[in-house]
């Protein structure tokens, strides 16, 4: 019996790899340009996502997202209508126990609660996208950051600006040399945008649709006002870390690994004291002040933090500079007086000269104009970001890690919350970051790892 190739037929051992070979085409072909197969698709839970969550989830809808968390249900219903696949929850350790498919956490819950859904998060093994400033104690921030790199998930931190063409061409130019040696980095925020100087409020119902004890978690419980939530804590130390916590990051990044700065050897604060209320009038007709009123339940308007950080390598001492609440640094001699200083902005000192920037980076100048009307911005060496959120989700799916992952994002926290501790106490504290201990003032050295309300251990 002659075979098939003798017969003249193609024999169906012949078809299969070829047909294989057709089967094999791009992914973009198959569903168009843009198509992303279920299998590279992130499963998402994202947890808090009545506030800033919800600008997270967006930056993110590349992926599936296939659970949400808030404890207010109410205030987070518009972003529960907007993904209607997704399974709504209130309490996260009840999301754990039933979401075991998801690849990733994306978290936006108050500070105060940060370290207790990054570590359910972290012992799971998911990738965690968090808010900043990662934790809300310096402990929290120790134990989380020391888990995620056990765990070995991708991790990235909320600065939306790390990375970015201006902050790394800034970055740039401070690592070439240009200015020399720099001795000061200062630092100043237009912040706070919320509340702050407030005394305790009275008790108001607590809205419907949300679990207030759960909302509280292991802070010291105290009764609803909406002055806390949904926008309002910040400045609450229970549940926030001020401006200087929360707004730091987002120009530390511009400068902390271009310096060489790990964690600082002391940090010194001093913050405004509010009044009281207007002039009294008294009975001789005399206006007087009430008596002055201290706030320390919560930040005060303005505050300066300065950090000072010991020589490192070939770098000399670096002293830090922060300044919020309208607070800023002297105006450099050099700058045209016809030029205002920015509300936000940066200002490094070298022994070459001066560098102002933005916030966050770009808009440089350098001081004195007329010495750097020549100068030629140094070669763009360090590599440019795909995306803030598109470098999270590489990360999670094997990629490079993201630029603010929690093992750079951690070193720059470490020093905004000693700068919190500073401002809140008003005092120079010194820091051993090795031993996680404040050496001279036992009560900011008691903030490093408060109690936990009992149920809330971390």
């Amino acid at each position: 019996m002659p075979n098939d190739k003798e017969s003249g037929r193609i024999g169906r051992r012949a078809i299969l790899p070829a047909a294989a070979a057709a089967m094999i085409v791009p992914r973009h072909v198959l569903g168009g340009p843009g198509y992303q197969a279920p299998s590279d698709t992130l499963a998402i839970a994202g947890i808090g996502v009545g506030g800033m969550g919800r600008r997270y989830l967006e930056g993110c809808q590349s992926e599936r997202i296939v659970a949400l968390c808030d404890v207010d249900h109410g205030f987070a219903a518009k972003v529960f209508r907007r993904y209607p696949q997704a399974t709504a929850y209130r309490d996260y350790r009840q999301l754990f126990d039933r979401e075991k498919n998801i690849d990733a956490v994306i978290l936006a819950t108050p500070d105060h609660t940060h370290a207790l859904v990054q570590m359910a998060a972290l012992r799971a093994k998911k990738h965690v996208y968090s808010a900043k400033p990662l934790t809300h104690t310096l402990y929290e921030l120790r134990t989380v950051t020391t888990a995620a790199r056990e765990a070995g998930v991708a991790t990235q931190m909320s600065v939306q600006t790390c990375a970015s063409d201006e902050a790394l061409s800034t970055a740039e130019i401070l690592r070439s040399g240009a200015l020399g040696a720099i001795t000061e980095v200062h630092v100043w925020c237009d912040h706070p945008l919320y509340p702050a100087g407030l005394q305790r409020p009275p008790e108001r119902p607590v809205p419907e649709g949300m679990d207030w004890d759960l909302w509280i978690g292991p802070s010291p419980y105290r009764p609803f006002n909406p002055i806390y939530h949904p926008w309002t804590w910040r400045s609450w130390w229970d549940f926030g870390t001020g401006t200087v916590g929360d707004m730091a990051c987002h120009a530390f990044h511009v400068f902390f690994d271009a310096l060489e700065l790990d964690a600082p050897a002391a940090v010194h604060g001093c913050r405004t004291k509010m009044h009281g209320g207007n002039f009294q009038m008294e009975p001789d007709g005399k206006e007087t002040l009430p008596p002055l009123i201290d706030t320390p339940e919560t930040e005060s308007y303005s505050s300066v933090v300065t950090w000072d950080f010991d020589a490192r390598g070939n770098r000399g001492p670096i002293r830090l500079h922060w300044y919020d609440g309208g607070m800023r640094p002297h105006r450099p001699i050099e700058l045209d007086r016809k030029t205002p200083l920015p509300a936000a902005g940066l200002l490094f000192v070298g022994s070459k000269g001066k560098m102002l920037a933005g916030y966050s980076g770009g808009n440089v100048k350098l001081l004195p104009e007329k010495q750097w009307i020549d100068f030629v911005p140094p070669p763009k060496t360090l590599p440019r970001s795909i995306g803030h959120y598109r470098e999270w989700i590489r990360a999670c799916k094997g990629g490079p890690p993201a630029n603010c992952n929690w093992a750079f994002g951690g070193r720059m926290v470490e020093t905004a919350l000693l700068g919190t501790l500073a401002a809140r106490t008003a005092r120079l504290l010194e820091w051993n970051s090795k031993d996680l201990r404040i050496a001279n003032n036992a009560q900011a050295n008691a903030y490093v790892n408060p109690p936990r309300r009992a149920g809330w251990a971390l």
